[in-house]
């Protein structure tokens, strides 16, 4: 058994619960003040006590690896100064003190964000439960059980009917075309890990490399969460709800409107002219900003009185 303290003082503030709760990772079950999941391959149960990470296992895991997932030595007060542009992201930010970009594994991601679209995150969860159970690793602890990443091979292998039965429906056909053209290709993920951000962007939704299904959205979750490109700034309906605000006097805002309405759907251009706002304004944390703005539209639009 592998038990690692982490002393948080050590550290920019972090909160596990914040992060855990939002909306770049899936894979998780939680219970009380325990989350259950997979760590470098490697089944783990974490906790936060205050100043405290704990991180325990059956097997063996090294803090280093603990640090890196969490990404518990990222300079966040830096990045934080630097996204603070006004009022609006003042606030987020001191509400959502402790998040972090998660360095998450490209392929889980990549799966989790095909799954995801045009769901909920209790949806979403639920999708790749089912996922996980079927090509997943099997993992125990504390008599909770839970599931590592689906093999992707596994999943490549499988009929279609049999991904269905997960309750995925028609995202089924891009999970699977998904996982076939990954089996395939073994270079894939160091090939789009290897690009600038744009042209990965561009590859995962265009040409030979682009993912069945995947549009601008899930690429760039999938870029942010999964690759870690800081650059890229997913454009949701939460974000088209709250861009308004984060980004007041920065842009044309006709750009979000037609006839004195808001916009709910984007072309690719306006997407992309979007997104660049936010890379000039927010710089090269554009992806920081977006999760802050995120939650604070969860907050502001989705019924609760945080914001």
């Amino acid at each position: 058994m592998t038990l690692i303290y982490i002393d948080l003082k050590r550290y920019f503030s972090f909160d596990l619960k914040k992060c855990m709760h939002s909306g770049q990772i899936f894979g998780w079950k939680n219970f009380g003040k325990k989350w259950y999941g997979f760590l470098n391959k490697v089944p783990v149960c974490v906790s936060q006590e205050e100043n405290k990470l704990i991180v325990v296992s059956n097997k063996s895991i090294t803090e280093d690896d603990i640090i890196y997932f969490f990404n518990l030595d990222e300079d966040v007060d830096k990045i934080n100064k630097k996204i603070d542009v006004n009022d609006f992201m003042e606030k987020a930010i001191e509400l959502y003190c402790g998040i972090r970009v998660l360095r998450q594994d490209p392929v889980e991601t990549i799966i989790e964000f095909v799954c995801a679209q045009n769901k909920n995150i209790p949806a979403i969860q639920k999708t790749i439960t089912e996922i996980s159970k079927r090509y997943g690793e099997k993992a125990e602890m504390n008599g909770i059980t839970f599931y590592g990443k689906p093999n992707i091979r596994k999943i490549a292998k499988s009929k279609l009917s049999e991904i269905l039965e997960t309750g995925i429906g028609y995202r089924a056909k891009y999970l699977l075309s998904t996982a076939e053209k990954i089996s395939e290709d073994s270079t894939y993920v160091d090939k789009i890990r290897s690009m600038e951000y744009f042209s990965a962007l561009n590859a995962m939704t265009s040409g030979k490399m682009k993912l069945y299904g995947v549009g601008l959205k899930v690429a760039d979750c999938i870029l942010l969460y999964g690759f870690y490109k800081l650059e890229a700034f997913p454009i949701d309906v939460w974000i088209l709800r709250a861009y308004h605000y984060a980004l007041k006097g920065f842009y044309d805002e006709n750009l979000l409107s037609v006839n004195g309405f808001r916009k709910t759907k984007l072309s690719r251009k306006e997407y992309l002219l979007m997104g660049d706002v936010a890379r000039k304004v927010f710089g090269k944390y554009a992806g920081y900003a977006q999760l802050y703005i995120y939650l604070a539209s969860r907050s502001l639009f989705g019924g609760s009185k945080k914001f």
